[in-house]
This record gives C-alpha cells, sequence and structure tokens, in this order.
C-alpha cells in the first residue's frame, strides 16, 4: 500500500509550483529585532530646531537574533504618505507631523514596529567623532571638492587632495553633509553617512559600557527624543551586549535600485518609491542572516 502511495505523493509534489515551495522553504520570521529611528536635522544651528527638515534618516536594527546592526537609510526625497493620506517628502514628516508622524509612516510603508525616535543635531557629534579619534576614509575628487567648499578651505585638518583621509569631527561632517559629488545625489550622501557611522561603530567595540554611557551624555544635549529612560536603557544594553559579541555591521538603504522612478510631489521633485517592493526587499534581509 505504501508503495503505490509514494508515486502518487511524488507526482503530486511535481505539480505545485516553486513559488508555493519556496514559501515553505522560506526563513521564519525573526522576532528579535528592535528597531529605532535616527532622525538628523539640515542646516548648521547650534540647537534642535524645531520646523527643520530631517535631512538624514535612519532605521537602526539591532538583531539579537542573527548578531547584527542593521542600518538603513530611507532618502530624504522619498515620496511617502503622511498621516492624513497625502503624498509628501520623507524629510518633511517630522517637521509637520513630530515623531509620531513620521514613525506612523515608516511602520506603515516597511511593516515594523519602530521602539522610538531620536532627532539629533550633528553639530553636536563632532565632538564624539574627534573623542573617537576620527575616521579614516578614501574620498574622490569630488568629495575633496566639495569639502573645501563647504569649509571654505578654513581647516587645519583639510585634506590635501582626493585619497586616503583622516577626519576629524568636522571634516567628518562636512562629508557626510554634501550632495553636490556627481551623479550619486541622495544616494551617495547616505553611503557616506553609513562609512562614518560605520567606522564609529566599530571603535565603539572597544568602549566599556560605562564609556559608551559617556559617548550617548556627550550627544544627549544635542537631542530630542520620544524614548523613555527604561527605552534608553535597553537600546545602550544591547548595543553593548552586540558590540561586544562582534556583531555584523550591515548597511542597507530605501529606495533599492530600481524598486523606484523620478517623479513630483508639488513643484519639487522627488523619487517615487515602490513602496511594496522595497517593503518585500527589506523583510528579506532581517529575516535571513
Amino acid at each position: 500500500m505504501i508503495r503505490r502511495i509514494i508515486p502518487v505523493l511524488l507526482v503530486l509534489l511535481s505539480l505545485v509550483p516553486a513559488w508555493a515551495l519556496g514559501e515553505t522553504a522560506a526563513a521564519e520570521e525573526n522576532t528579535q529585532l528592535t528597531h529605532y529611528l535616527l532622525l538628523g536635522q539640515d542646516g548648521y544651528a547650534e540647537e534642535i530646531v524645531e520646523d527643520a527638515r530631517t535631512d538624514t534618516i535612519v532605521i537602526v536594527t539591532l538583531d539579537e537574533k542573527y548578531n547584527r546592526v542593521i542600518m538603513t537609510s530611507v532618502l530624504r526625497d522619498s515620496k511617502i504618505r503622511n498621516p492624513n493620506g497625502n503624498d509628501t517628502k520623507a524629510n518633511l514628516l517630522y517637521r509637520y507631523h513630530g515623531f509620531d508622524g513620521i514613525i506612523g509612516s515608516l511602520e506603515r510603508e516597511l511593516d515594523i514596529e519602530i521602539t522610538g525616535a531620536v532627532l539629533i543635531n550633528f553639530e553636536h557629534v563632532k565632538p564624539v567623532i574627534d573623542a573617537l579619534g576620527g575616521v579614516d576614509i578614501e574620498i574622490d575628487e569630488a568629495e575633496y571638492l566639495a569639502i573645501r567648499s563647504i569649509l571654505m578651505g578654513q581647516d587645519p585638518n583639510m585634506p590635501k587632495g582626493p585619497g586616503m583621509t583622516h577626519m576629524t569631527g568636522r571634516i567628518a561632517l562636512a562629508y557626510m553633509r554634501t550632495r553636490a559629488t556627481g551623479s550619486g545625489g541622495d544616494f551617495s550622501r547616505t553611503e557616506r553617512q553609513r562609512k562614518v557611522v560605520g567606522q564609529l561603530f566599530g571603535k565603539c567595540r572597544d568602549l566599556s559600557l560605562l564609556e559608551l554611557v559617556g559617548v550617548y551624555n556627550q550627544v544627549s544635549s544635542g537631542m530630542k527624543m520620544n524614548l523613555s529612560a527604561m527605552d534608553i536603557l535597553g537600546a545602550i544594553s544591547k548595543g553593548y551586549a552586540l558590540m561586544n559579541g562582534d556583531a555584523d555591521f550591515v548597511e542597507f538603504s530605501i529606495p533599492q535600485k530600481g524598486m523606484y522612478s523620478y517623479g513630483t510631489v508639488g513643484d519639487s521633485s522627488a523619487l517615487d518609491v515602490r513602496w511594496k517592493s522595497n517593503r518585500v526587499k527589506f523583510h528579506e534581509l532581517l529575516n535571513n542572516p
């Protein structure tokens, strides 16, 4: 009897479409993820400005299952629905709708839960970069000229030209801020931000928990957040445990290549993001090592 059943089962399996088998074999949903939202305000103000556009939008994911820290940049010109259901640019969500507005919009489009958000004035990041010994990054001719232009050539640590460059906090901030470097635009700019943050992440591996708290205290005066004291403690503790466990640093960006087109919002140019496709790609990363 069993011998007669086995061939029938094999025939039935051969009729099942490949995509169905793929779904069955797909990785289980990763439930050991904690997402935070890091926002950087544009401009050069010394303090947080309430109506600032968020020049930097990064989802920081602490992945305790696969021992990773995932940095996902959301491009500032990405078209997204605001809480009222109208199209806007991602960098305007905080300005007009606050933390709840930008968190809710990103949670809806990416199907994730964000624990909390931090708005940071990048002027306060410069001393932290200096305290950690700066960063070493290779720059091209366009980046070199852009840094000189932003700082008007007035810095004792100004790069001498393209190539491997040791950056102080002031130089690194100029490097992260520029968008005028060839055809990459904001895509290249967010990549530069991730390079700097990636190096800082590596340097923080060598710090004690007390020293890591000290780094947080150094930038906290230039922050606004909707995290409770317990949330902050949890984030520092999880981050420290991951760094001590030699966690991988993973970079991702939204929109992904080929998953957007150029469009407009009102009279302004924007990236018409195919959110469903990007969401699928994002969850593939989250749920697979």
